[in-house]
């Protein structure tokens, strides 16, 4: 039994040095395919089109700029954190600054993806996902797209698996003292964090889910009317325009219509399948998503036992993943934007619920 053990666990870790690197030079080749020279690259010609998320990147180089210049204000859309950030990796490692900071950023994310991958392993070895645990981590073909340029996307995703791993070890104080540092990357990291805390403290969730849905989506209808966060021009004129637009008048959109909210960033997930562009070429960041998105259509039976069996896994090693994810819905439901990309952020969550809930199954324990 010992060497079973010893053979699995080098297994385990023998995946990690195969796959991780052939993950980052993915990500190298991607990045010199596309980004080494972004100004050159027309993302809407060609064959592979929307490679690259340039506009964001472009917001941080202005706001780097202005924090050269003297303006320090730290508004509440928050850009200026990232800005700050890489401001001060660019004074660190000067040798790394070209241009567009597209190099520095594509070795910081890649570092980002590393993390990841160490904290997702240590979060299989404690739940006995064993070696195929590990290997979901590489369907996140995401984590390519994520490497490029400045971006908020992998910073969040190590938050997010950070918040796993201490709750499953019952450490929450390390979530606290880093409250700062999630408050750069993205204020809504930091309303998760306290949300979580809140209730992993809780034997009995519940009333707290149905109180933090309550304030949540109320305080999120007030702020898109007083505080407009996200500009009209991001908005378009779909159903984000139309929450605005109820909420300047009732303030309850958010708590009628966050259902229906859910059911869309599921829809706009999965409309990744149809990754051809107008112009008859192929989105690229859609591509990228449908491995990731596959895996969990494979776990779809184990994954809805998430709903199904909502109050028994709480009472399981499991609970931190489902508070992670009842989390991320209250906070990220009171953005009035829907994107496929911020769905990307919580897969890797929900694919280590799904094997959890497979491998207890399949060991009749639940």
């Amino acid at each position: 039994m010992v060497l079973n053990s010893t053979l699995r666990l080098r297994r385990s870790t023998l995946i990690g040095w195969i796959f991780l690197p052939l993950l980052l030079l993915c990500c190298v080749a991607y990045y010199f395919a596309f980004a080494a020279n972004m100004n050159a690259y027309d993302g809407d010609t060609g064959l592979f089109q929307l490679a690259l998320n340039s506009n964001d990147h472009y917001v941080y180089l202005l706001n780097m700029d202005l924090l050269r210049g003297g303006d320090g204000f730290f508004e509440l859309a928050n850009d200026k954190g990232m800005a700050l950030i890489y401001t001060f990796l660019s004074t660190l490692f000067p040798f790394f600054v070209n241009a567009d900071l597209t190099l520095i950023s594509l070795i910081f994310n890649c570092s980002i993806i590393c993390c990841c991958y160490w904290i997702y392993a240590n979060i299989c070895d404690q739940l006995n996902l064993g070696s195929l645990g590990k290997l979901s981590f590489f369907a996140n073909l995401s984590f390519i797209y994520f490497a490029q340029l400045i971006n908020k996307d992998a910073l969040t995703i190590l938050v997010f698996l950070l918040t796993v791993q201490c709750g499953i070890r019952g450490r929450l104080f390390p979530l606290l003292i880093l409250l700062p540092v999630f408050l750069l990357v993205r204020q809504q990291l930091v309303v998760f964090v306290l949300i979580f805390t809140f209730l992993m403290s809780s034997e009995r969730p519940w009333p707290r889910i149905l109180l933090l849905y309550v304030v949540t989506s109320l305080a999120a209808g007030l702020l898109s009317v007083f505080a407009s966060i996200i500009g009209e021009d991001s908005l378009g004129e779909g159903f984000s325009a139309y929450l605005i637009n109820f909420n300047q008048k009732y303030y309850v959109g958010y708590f009628l219509f966050n259902p229906l909210r859910v059911l869309q960033y599921i829809l706009d997930a999965y409309a990744s399948f149809f990754f051809g562009t107008e112009t008859g070429g192929i989105d690229t960041a859609k591509l990228l998503r449908l491995p990731q998105l596959v895996v969990i259509l494979l776990l779809l039976k184990p994954l809805s036992t998430l709903i199904t069996r909502f109050s028994y896994w709480l009472k399981t090693p499991a609970r931190p993943l489902v508070l992670v994810v009842v989390a991320y819905l209250l906070t990220w439901l009171m953005n009035p934007t829907i994107n496929a990309r911020y769905v990307m952020l919580i897969t890797p969550i929900l694919a280590l619920f799904a094997l959890y809930v497979r491998r207890q199954q399949k060991l009749g324990l639940a």
